[in-house]
């Protein structure tokens, strides 16, 4: 066999695996896409802490640690500003709610519940004692539901107060 015979298969071979290639990278959208839905429907739900109080939190607030050691750090996992905005750092990013329900239980006990374009959010809290002045110490549990149903339950120690 002649070396012009061996090249010709050769460049045919080059220029298909070519054209492949190209049509492959042709439509980038349709792989990125399929990943970005699996990794949203598969992404677990975590909520991180975040020691640095949003601009629309200042004055009266609540502010939520894990435990009480975290809170004593400063190292929060929810804020509000007692009236309609909250966050949570979920995955990583800190989350802005809007309140949608407040109900009193008892009178030790409320339910709020609030949601984003992504997430709803519910917090169940009852007084502990009386923490300073005007503040009082709460616990409770976060519960945090995904657009697609996913869902984590955090229990809570914080303060509530001016």
């Amino acid at each position: 066999m002649r070396l012009k015979d061996k090249i010709v298969p050769i460049c045919i071979s080059v220029i298909y695996l070519t054209f492949l290639f190209a049509c492959e990278q042709g439509n980038p959208n349709k792989n990125s896409e399929q990943t970005d839905h699996l990794n949203t429907k598969n992404e677990v739900l975590t909520l991180d802490t975040f020691s640095t109080f949003p601009p629309e939190i200042e004055g009266c607030s609540c502010y939520f640690s894990n435990d009480s050691t975290e809170f004593k750090k400063g190292e929060y996992i929810y804020m509000n500003d007692l009236a309609q905005i909250s966050f949570l750092k979920i995955n990583g990013v800190l989350t802005k709610f809007t309140q949608i329900e407040f109900k009193d239980i008892d009178k030790t006990t409320i339910i709020a519940k609030a949601k984003s374009d992504r997430y709803e959010l519910t917090i169940e809290m009852k007084d502990v004692k009386q923490g300073g002045y005007e503040t009082s110490v709460k616990s409770g549990t976060i519960r945090l539901t995904d657009k697609n149903g996913k869902t984590i339950t955090k229990t809570f120690y914080g303060e509530c107060g001016c």
